[in-house]
Protein backbone atom coordinates (compact mmCIF):
# COMPACT_ATOMS: atom_id res chain seq x y z
CA UNK A 1 0.00 0.00 0.00
CA UNK A 2 1.05 3.41 -0.87
CA UNK A 3 1.45 6.25 1.57
CA UNK A 4 1.29 9.48 0.33
CA UNK A 5 1.05 13.31 2.59
CA UNK A 6 -1.91 15.24 1.27
CA UNK A 7 -0.12 19.23 3.00
CA UNK A 8 -4.07 20.16 3.18
CA UNK A 9 -7.00 18.17 5.08
CA UNK A 10 -8.98 16.65 2.52
CA UNK A 11 -13.16 16.65 1.84
CA UNK A 12 -14.08 13.17 3.16
CA UNK A 13 -15.08 12.23 -0.65
CA UNK A 14 -11.29 13.01 -1.50
CA UNK A 15 -10.35 10.76 1.33
CA UNK A 16 -12.62 8.04 0.05
CA UNK A 17 -11.53 8.07 -3.34
CA UNK A 18 -8.26 7.02 -1.59
CA UNK A 19 -9.31 4.78 0.28
CA UNK A 20 -10.64 2.89 -2.73
CA UNK A 21 -8.06 3.15 -4.63
CA UNK A 22 -5.70 0.98 -1.64
CA UNK A 23 -3.74 4.09 -0.63
CA UNK A 24 -2.59 5.18 3.07
CA UNK A 25 -3.31 8.58 3.62
CA UNK A 26 -1.41 11.59 6.59
CA UNK A 27 -2.55 14.75 6.26
CA UNK A 28 -2.22 17.74 7.93
CA UNK A 29 -2.52 21.39 7.16
CA UNK A 30 0.82 23.25 6.30
CA UNK A 31 -0.36 26.53 6.87
CA UNK A 32 -2.31 27.82 9.61
CA UNK A 33 -4.58 31.01 8.79
CA UNK A 34 -5.90 33.84 10.42
CA UNK A 35 -8.60 35.80 8.98
CA UNK A 36 -8.37 39.59 9.84
CA UNK A 37 -11.49 42.11 10.53
CA UNK A 38 -11.67 44.48 7.67
CA UNK A 39 -14.25 46.92 5.70
CA UNK A 40 -14.15 47.18 2.18
CA UNK A 41 -14.28 50.87 0.92
CA UNK A 42 -17.23 51.03 -1.28
CA UNK A 43 -15.97 53.43 -3.75
CA UNK A 44 -14.55 50.43 -6.22
CA UNK A 45 -16.68 49.03 -9.53
CA UNK A 46 -14.67 45.85 -9.23
CA UNK A 47 -13.16 43.43 -6.57
CA UNK A 48 -10.51 40.64 -6.60
CA UNK A 49 -10.50 37.50 -4.12
CA UNK A 50 -7.28 35.46 -4.30
CA UNK A 51 -7.96 31.96 -2.80
CA UNK A 52 -10.94 30.32 -0.71
CA UNK A 53 -9.29 31.99 2.13
CA UNK A 54 -10.14 35.60 0.88
CA UNK A 55 -14.05 34.62 0.56
CA UNK A 56 -13.49 33.18 4.29
CA UNK A 57 -12.64 36.59 5.64
CA UNK A 58 -15.43 38.22 3.80
CA UNK A 59 -17.85 35.48 5.17
CA UNK A 60 -16.58 36.19 8.62
CA UNK A 61 -16.09 39.75 8.90
CA UNK A 62 -19.79 40.34 6.68
CA UNK A 63 -21.35 42.27 8.61
CA UNK A 64 -18.46 45.10 8.53
CA UNK A 65 -19.19 45.08 4.70
CA UNK A 66 -21.80 47.70 2.76
CA UNK A 67 -23.40 44.58 0.84
CA UNK A 68 -25.93 46.05 -1.27
CA UNK A 69 -22.58 47.97 -3.01
CA UNK A 70 -20.73 44.51 -3.15
CA UNK A 71 -23.59 42.77 -4.52
CA UNK A 72 -23.77 45.50 -7.39
CA UNK A 73 -19.86 45.03 -8.35
CA UNK A 74 -18.23 43.25 -10.24
CA UNK A 75 -15.95 40.39 -9.12
CA UNK A 76 -13.04 38.34 -10.05
CA UNK A 77 -11.40 35.60 -8.38
CA UNK A 78 -9.12 32.59 -8.45
CA UNK A 79 -10.32 29.26 -8.58
CA UNK A 80 -13.68 27.52 -9.17
CA UNK A 81 -14.10 26.52 -5.28
CA UNK A 82 -12.76 30.66 -4.54
CA UNK A 83 -15.93 31.64 -7.12
CA UNK A 84 -18.35 29.34 -5.45
CA UNK A 85 -18.14 30.79 -2.24
CA UNK A 86 -18.16 34.24 -3.28
CA UNK A 87 -21.79 33.27 -5.44
CA UNK A 88 -22.69 31.58 -1.72
CA UNK A 89 -22.24 35.17 -0.56
CA UNK A 90 -24.87 36.33 -3.06
CA UNK A 91 -22.18 38.12 -5.22
CA UNK A 92 -21.96 37.87 -9.04
CA UNK A 93 -18.72 36.49 -10.37
CA UNK A 94 -18.15 37.43 -13.78
CA UNK A 95 -15.14 35.12 -14.22
CA UNK A 96 -13.01 32.85 -12.06
CA UNK A 97 -9.34 31.82 -13.13
CA UNK A 98 -7.02 29.32 -12.77
CA UNK A 99 -4.24 31.33 -10.56
CA UNK A 100 -2.98 35.03 -10.18
CA UNK A 101 -0.94 35.49 -13.42
CA UNK A 102 -3.62 34.75 -15.81
CA UNK A 103 -6.31 37.10 -13.96
CA UNK A 104 -3.67 39.92 -14.16
CA UNK A 105 -3.42 39.24 -17.79
CA UNK A 106 -6.82 39.49 -18.40
CA UNK A 107 -6.89 42.99 -16.41
CA UNK A 108 -4.08 44.65 -18.31
CA UNK A 109 -6.91 44.35 -21.08
CA UNK A 110 -9.74 46.27 -18.65
CA UNK A 111 -9.72 49.62 -17.79
CA UNK A 112 -10.89 48.79 -14.02
CA UNK A 113 -10.96 50.70 -11.08
CA UNK A 114 -10.68 47.87 -8.83
CA UNK A 115 -8.95 46.04 -5.46
CA UNK A 116 -7.99 43.05 -4.45
CA UNK A 117 -7.83 40.94 -1.22
CA UNK A 118 -5.62 38.55 -0.57
CA UNK A 119 -3.47 36.92 2.04
CA UNK A 120 -0.09 38.10 3.81
CA UNK A 121 2.03 36.67 1.23
CA UNK A 122 1.78 37.55 -2.64
CA UNK A 123 2.83 36.12 -5.69
CA UNK A 124 5.63 38.52 -6.96
CA UNK A 125 4.05 38.52 -10.07
CA UNK A 126 0.80 40.01 -7.91
CA UNK A 127 2.89 42.61 -6.50
CA UNK A 128 4.22 43.64 -8.95
CA UNK A 129 1.07 44.27 -10.93
CA UNK A 130 -0.25 45.91 -7.36
CA UNK A 131 2.77 48.51 -7.40
CA UNK A 132 2.64 49.41 -11.36
CA UNK A 133 -1.06 49.83 -11.08
CA UNK A 134 -0.92 51.74 -7.60
CA UNK A 135 -3.86 49.22 -7.22
CA UNK A 136 -5.62 49.20 -3.70
CA UNK A 137 -5.75 45.99 -2.08
CA UNK A 138 -6.63 44.59 1.90
CA UNK A 139 -4.91 41.84 3.25
CA UNK A 140 -7.56 40.02 5.30
CA UNK A 141 -5.81 37.06 6.24
CA UNK A 142 -2.77 35.93 7.80
CA UNK A 143 -1.12 32.66 6.70
CA UNK A 144 2.17 30.88 8.52
CA UNK A 145 3.98 27.67 8.06
CA UNK A 146 2.82 24.82 10.39
CA UNK A 147 6.29 23.04 10.00
CA UNK A 148 6.01 19.70 10.74
CA UNK A 149 9.20 16.70 10.44
CA UNK A 150 7.52 13.22 8.85
CA UNK A 151 9.13 9.58 8.84
CA UNK A 152 10.78 9.13 5.09
CA UNK A 153 8.00 5.81 4.51
CA UNK A 154 5.44 8.06 2.13
CA UNK A 155 6.16 8.26 -1.64
CA UNK A 156 4.38 11.27 -2.84
CA UNK A 157 3.16 14.77 -1.21
CA UNK A 158 0.04 15.95 -2.61
CA UNK A 159 0.36 20.66 -2.55
CA UNK A 160 -2.28 22.62 -2.92
CA UNK A 161 0.14 26.01 -2.81
CA UNK A 162 3.71 27.10 -3.52
CA UNK A 163 3.74 28.09 0.34
CA UNK A 164 2.34 24.70 1.31
CA UNK A 165 6.01 23.18 -0.44
CA UNK A 166 7.62 26.04 1.73
CA UNK A 167 6.58 24.77 4.64
CA UNK A 168 6.44 21.03 3.84
CA UNK A 169 10.23 21.14 2.47
CA UNK A 170 11.35 23.35 5.75
CA UNK A 171 11.39 20.41 7.55
CA UNK A 172 11.51 17.31 5.06
CA UNK A 173 13.26 16.10 1.84
CA UNK A 174 11.18 16.32 -1.41
CA UNK A 175 14.01 13.79 -3.31
CA UNK A 176 13.18 10.81 -4.65
CA UNK A 177 9.32 11.52 -3.87
CA UNK A 178 6.70 12.93 -6.51
CA UNK A 179 5.12 16.06 -5.67
CA UNK A 180 1.81 16.06 -7.00
CA UNK A 181 0.55 19.61 -7.50
CA UNK A 182 -2.70 21.57 -7.64
CA UNK A 183 -1.28 23.94 -9.99
CA UNK A 184 1.67 25.49 -12.30
CA UNK A 185 2.80 27.79 -10.34
CA UNK A 186 2.65 25.52 -7.33
CA UNK A 187 4.55 22.83 -9.62
CA UNK A 188 7.06 25.61 -10.20
CA UNK A 189 8.16 25.74 -6.54
CA UNK A 190 7.98 21.96 -5.87
CA UNK A 191 10.33 21.69 -8.71
CA UNK A 192 13.00 23.14 -6.93
CA UNK A 193 13.24 20.86 -4.32
CA UNK A 194 12.12 17.41 -6.34
CA UNK A 195 12.28 16.29 -10.13
CA UNK A 196 9.57 14.02 -9.79
CA UNK A 197 6.33 16.45 -10.19
CA UNK A 198 3.17 15.82 -11.71
CA UNK A 199 0.14 18.43 -11.96
CA UNK A 200 -3.62 17.93 -11.77
CA UNK A 201 -5.76 18.69 -15.24
CA UNK A 202 -7.86 20.75 -13.04
CA UNK A 203 -6.93 23.38 -10.28
CA UNK A 204 -8.99 21.41 -7.75
CA UNK A 205 -8.22 19.12 -4.96
CA UNK A 206 -10.82 16.25 -6.12
CA UNK A 207 -8.90 16.51 -9.87
CA UNK A 208 -5.09 16.32 -7.88
CA UNK A 209 -6.35 12.85 -6.17
CA UNK A 210 -7.65 11.25 -8.89
CA UNK A 211 -5.13 12.22 -10.55
CA UNK A 212 -2.58 10.85 -8.24
CA UNK A 213 -4.76 7.64 -8.74
CA UNK A 214 -4.21 7.29 -12.30
CA UNK A 215 -0.59 7.66 -11.97
CA UNK A 216 -0.45 5.17 -9.95
CA UNK A 217 -2.75 2.65 -11.67
CA UNK A 218 -1.04 3.68 -14.64
CA UNK A 219 2.56 2.61 -13.48
CA UNK A 220 0.97 -0.52 -12.01
CA UNK A 221 -0.36 -1.46 -15.78
CA UNK A 222 3.11 -1.00 -17.32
Amino acid sequence: MRKIISTKTLAASDKNHLLQAGVSLVEYDALKIETLPFSIASDYDTYLFSSQNAVAALKQYWKNQNAAHLQQASIYCVGEKTAQGLKDLGLEVLKHFENAQQLIEFLKTQDLKSCWLHGNHVTPTLEQWLRAKGSDSYTVYLSSMNKKKFAEDYSAVLFFSPRGVESFASENDLNNKTAFCIGETTAAKARTHTPDVVVAKSPTSTSLVLKLIQHYKAKNES
